[in-house]
């Protein structure tokens, strides 16, 4: 081994510093970018769990909202076999069919015939006038 003279020393004690500060500033840029990526992470974190809790509260509450409406159309439905049931056991003098008799006679109320559709069709009213009316109209 050699020995140290002070021309030789003197280099390492600047490359020592120098050293010593580059690796303080890495350091410091580093350990401020790896504090916002851990902020930035608990944040990611806390917006999903926020999310994924907005939609069970969100399926829960069209799950529910499912089975009212299911429920409140199982209600007018047996409303509905109740007044047509009443209406043929309290009204037997009338000679034509009522029309929740006609209703309870049918299998199914989804099975109309396209006869019917067309026939309801032609027969509805229209929602406009046959000419001019108004101020438009020519004066006879």
């Amino acid at each position: 081994m050699q020995n140290w003279t002070p021309e030789m020393w003197q280099p390492a004690l600047i490359g020592l510093v120098v050293g010593f500060v580059l690796a303080y500033l890495l350091l410091r840029f580093t350990k401020d970018s790896v504090k916002k990526q851990v902020k930035t992470e608990a944040e990611l974190q806390k917006v999903k769990s926020e999310l994924d809790q907005q939609k069970q509260h969100l399926e829960k509450h069209f799950s529910e909202s499912a089975d009212l409406l299911k429920t409140l159309a199982q209600d007018y439905q047996k409303l509905y076999q109740h007044l047509a049931t009443s209406s043929v056991q309290l009204l037997p003098q009338l000679e034509n069919k009522s029309l929740f008799e006609n209703q309870l006679e049918q299998k199914k109320p989804e099975e109309t015939t396209t006869e019917t559709e067309n026939s309801s069709e032609e027969n509805a009213p229209r929602d406009y006038s046959e000419g001019s009316s108004g101020i438009l109209k020519a004066e006879k």
